[in-house]
């Protein structure tokens, strides 16, 4: 006879490690799929953390969701992007480039550096209803422009959004946290999580320890991931370091109550959406590259 099921934790799902794929040249691809979680990851889609020479990537379409390229500071080398609606950027160590999709566009990203030693996020955020119908745009954020959040025993860089009296330069539709840094260890990193947002956690190396009133607190060797939900009001997550500085990474947005169909790159509200991305793109109105 079985017992009963373990209740769900109210703020946090069960840490992911994440599945592992070649990528380029003697390199490898970490994959977080918003399925794998036991609990929401929205507006996360899926995140790849890239390690790699990286080889050029054939032109891709995408709709309805955004492409966020977030390149880490101590990566060597950079990379080009350039898409059907006629931006083009170059994304170098401590930049984050986004790509808004919208309903529909052809983008390409291309490492470029003659020392390549690529160490890079790549994040698909799924968009809103109304986003999805809107015409593609890119945006970019420097390093140089970043700001910086410190703390004592801590260091995050604001990437998108807002912490305090700080706020990102970076001006996207859609409202997300981005903060990329590092926490020592047995210091404590405070972040507010305001009701009906979800945030994903991911300790790159190092270790962390994730804690909020009510809920368990969950360990995160290197390379794992959580994600936590504030349900109804607030919640305040205390991200700590254990053992050695740790170098983390948090996402967060208000999650998309929406009806979600997709196919490959086109992530659309209905499957009749999803078609007309098709036939758009089957007949070059996505642009080419």
């Amino acid at each position: 006879m079985h017992g009963p099921l373990p209740a769900r934790d109210p703020v946090f799902s069960r840490p992911l490690q994440p599945r592992v794929h070649p990528a380029g040249a003697g390199g490898r691809l970490r994959q977080f799929r918003h399925d794998a979680f036991d609990r929401d990851m929205s507006p996360l889609l899926v995140v790849d953390h890239v390690q790699s020479a990286g080889p050029d990537v054939e032109p891709l379409p995408h709709a309805g969701l955004s492409v966020a390229t977030m390149v880490f500071e101590h990566a060597q080398g950079e990379i080009e992007t350039t898409d059907s609606a006629g931006a083009s950027h170059c994304v170098r160590p401590g930049d984050l480039h986004w790509t808004l999709a919208g309903r529909g566009v052809v983008r390409q990203a291309r490492a470029r550096g003659d020392s390549l030693s690529l160490d890079v996020l790549q994040i698909l955020v799924n968009s809103p209803s109304d986003l999805k119908q809107q015409p593609p745009a890119s945006f970019h954020l420097a390093a140089a422009d970043v700001p910086l959040i410190t703390l004592p025993g801590s260091r995050l860089r604001l990437l998108a959004g807002s912490f305090g009296a700080l706020r990102s330069p970076l001006g996207l539709p859609q409202s997300l946290l981005i903060l990329d840094g590092r926490i020592d260890a047995g210091a404590t990193f405070p972040l507010t999580l305001p009701a009906g947002w979800n945030a994903w956690c991911y300790a790159v190396s190092g270790e962390l320890a994730l804690a909020a009133d009510g809920a368990s607190t969950r360990a995160l060797p290197a390379t794992t991931a959580v994600t936590a939900g504030a349900h109804g009001a607030d919640v305040l997550l205390r991200i700590r370091g254990v053992g050695t500085r740790s170098h983390v990474v948090v996402v967060a947005g208000a999650a998309i109550h929406e009806p979600l169909v997709q196919h490959g790159p086109f992530v659309m509200n209905t499957h009749q959406d999803v078609m007309r991305v098709v036939r758009d793109y089957e007949a070059g109105r996505l642009g080419r590259l």
